[in-house]
């Protein structure tokens, strides 16, 4: 018998999606210490884009919270829940992450995006690409049904983004942000509505690796 690959082993490291410039790859330990460097190096102001302060703190505080939180999310990945994180790069420069989780997947069909920039990028268009990107493997590389978002009302960037793609509003609620109560918005993507976008959203894109995470994921 041969020896696994890290693919064998590790499925989602077959994964790639490229559309445009813009690569998603998996993350691995020496790309999550690499994104740290890169958070620690700003991701926004005094604006807090997250519903965890895991920006704050010193650079080497901020990497270590990246380094973590990639490590968990390994750890704790499942068929009934799962988070596909994917380091975004530009002509092979590490320029952030875009995620895709879900519980349940297999039954519910609906999943959930999260995304961040280094503060050097963004403002560039760039997001729309890596959210193209993952909507691309969640509806046409996974079958989902729809695919969720949130950010918070003053998250001008990202909520512009939203608007763009064509996503329909999903409800808001009032929450705790830093002591300080702050709306966050919802929003919804479906099948429908993604298959019906227009041709300025309809980059090419390529998906690499699916059908092995598909079969790990149980996801039919």
């Amino acid at each position: 018998m041969p020896t696994p690959s890290d693919v064998d082993i590790w499925p989602l490291l077959g994964v790639r999606i490229l559309v445009s410039d813009i690569e998603l790859s998996p993350i691995d330990d020496r790309t999550a210490l690499d994104l740290g460097r890169l958070a620690a190096g700003g991701i926004h102001g005094n604006f807090l884009p997250f519903n965890t302060p895991w920006t704050r703190g010193t650079e080497v505080d901020v990497a270590r919270n990246v380094y973590r939180y990639h490590s968990r999310l390994r750890q704790e990945m499942s068929p009934e829940r799962w988070s596909l994180e994917f380091a975004a790069k530009l002509d092979h420069t590490l320029i952030g992450v875009q995620s895709l989780s879900a519980e349940n997947f297999g039954t519910t069909k609906s999943a959930e995006s999260a995304s961040w920039l280094g503060q050097s990028w963004q403002g560039k268009g760039i997001g729309t690409l890596n959210r193209i990107a993952i909507l691309t493997l969640a509806f046409d590389g996974l079958g989902a049904d729809e695919v969720t978002t949130s950010a918070w009302a003053d998250n001008v960037a990202s909520n512009a983004v939203t608007r763009k793609l064509g996503y329909e509003p999903n409800g808001e609620e009032r929450l705790d942000r830093e002591g300080r109560v702050t709306v966050q918005k919802r929003f919804r993507m479906s099948r429908a509505m993604w298959d019906a976008r227009g041709p300025e959203l309809r980059p090419h894109t390529e998906i690499e690796g699916v059908d092995a995470l598909k079969e790990w994921l149980q996801i039919s």
